[in-house]
């Protein structure tokens, strides 16, 4: 064993074009360089830990190719010498695998990262093979690992809502389902004053009765029949079953659903789901074309009976869901439901600025930066959405800053990022 280390230092060492002695003593110190098996480079070479987008640029460093003459160093995981490989020709053990990067180590920034190589060969050494599933500079973008897409002079396309409400219409629900009926114009009103293309769905009983719901026109038409923005689902939603009934009446309104809109759900119920839970809800919904970045609002009660003798349950369930899409939430308890429909109506409509990306994106890439006159950065971590879909990035309109500061949106194209 003890000649066969001496033989792959000595390997190693002809590799980088020099061939020391070698003696028992030296032996100890091989562990202290880079393991080709852990591909971690040595902390003295710069190369940073993590591969996110830095937050003092956000911005991978330019092309920079080695001086002429420079060797490969088999002790990085880099191609130091620049010839689109990396460690073509140093010593391994065949079945090892280590990590890589066709570039040089100034390179390594931003939304690249390293691949995988395996050293290949029979007997005692081999050589690595080539480098796998890396994420290079990109060409076509000035050699950055990302794209940046400033979009402040870019005009925002608005995209069409579709809206789905379902309301509790048990018997605890009297006053609810009557704040509903009288509000629900005032919440389409709303939307159409922002200029938005929407459609609405409610499900719930349907009529005039206790416990029913009747919309009128101008969302509805005569006798509660539906409009052209307007289908109502005929459909009794009990305490605890709203979610599921979401997932029953699917059939009944997903024609009534555009591919390319926003979508969003409001549930209105003073209970818990139950059996349903959040996670099975949205395992169930996002599957559905278009429906990868829904958004899902809530009146339902998050308080305890102290604070809402009415409340049946908390709706721990909704909450989730609305936390989760950064939805908006409000009590069910409360009593000046206009102001309830309004507010939801307007946080709709600030989400209706979309702006599509110049390439297909890696959706697990995507970032939004608030980018400062002297060129201090933020990154926004809620307020926006990514539709893989539609490549299409939604931001708040609230959370837009005013010129001459600028938003940028960074992300990896899917074709270069396996």
């Amino acid at each position: 064993m003890l000649g066969g280390m001496r033989r792959l230092l000595a390997v190693w060492a002809l590799a980088l074009g020099c061939a020391p002695e070698i003696s028992d003593g030296d032996l100890a110190p091989v562990d202290s360089g880079v393991r080709r098996d852990s591909g971690v480079p040595p902390a003295d070479r710069g190369a940073p830990a993590d591969t996110g987008v830095r937050t003092d640029t956000g911005v991978s460093t330019g092309d920079s190719s080695p001086p002429p003459g420079t060797r490969e160093n088999c002790a990085t995981p880099f191609d130091d010498n620049g010839d689109g490989q990396a460690n073509e020709g140093c010593a391994c053990a065949p079945g090892m695998t280590g990590m890589c990067f066709e570039r040089t180590e100034p390179q390594f920034r931003g939304m690249c990262r390293m691949g995988t190589q395996r050293c290949v060969g029979t007997g005692e050494f081999g050589t690595w093979g080539p480098c796998e599933s890396s994420w290079l500079p990109l060409p076509m973008h000035g050699n950055q690992c990302e794209v940046t897409q400033p979009i402040m002079d870019m005009t925002a396309t608005r995209a069409p809502v579709d809206i789905l409400w379902f309301l509790d219409t048990s018997g605890s629900m009297v006053q609810e389902t009557m704040f509903v009926n009288e509000n629900l114009n005032r919440f389409a009103t709303t939307m159409a004053g922002s200029g938005l293309d929407y459609r609405v769905v409610m499900i719930a009983r349907r009529g005039t009765a206790i416990l029913q719901v009747c919309v009128p026109a101008p969302l509805g038409g005569p006798g509660c029949t539906d409009g052209p923005r307007f289908r109502h689902i005929d459909q009794y939603v009990n305490s605890n079953d709203g979610l599921q009934q979401v997932v029953n009446t699917y059939p009944r309104w997903r024609d009534f659903f555009r591919p390319d809109s926003i979508k969003v759900f409001i549930a209105v119920t003073d209970d818990e789901s139950r059996p349903m839970t959040a996670d099975t809800f949205d395992r169930t919904v996002r599957p559905w074309p278009g429906f990868s970045s829904y958004i899902f609002n809530s009146i339902v009660g998050y308080e305890s009976r102290t604070d809402c003798p009415s409340l049946a349950a908390r709706g721990g369930q909704y909450l989730t869901l609305t936390m989760r899409t950064m939805g908006d939430r409000a009590r069910v308890c409360d009593r000046d439901w206009s102001t309830i429909f309004t507010t939801f109506a307007r946080g709709i409509a600030r989400r209706a600025n979309s702006w599509v990306l110049g390439e297909p994106a890696r959706a697990d890439t995507v970032q939004v930066w608030i980018v400062q006159p002297d060129g201090r950065r933020t990154q926004l971590t809620m307020g926006w959405s990514y539709d893989p879909a539609m490549n299409r990035v939604t931001v708040d309109s609230a959370l837009l800053p005013a010129p001459p500061a600028r938003v940028e949106i960074l992300y990896r194209p899917r074709s270069a990022s396996p």
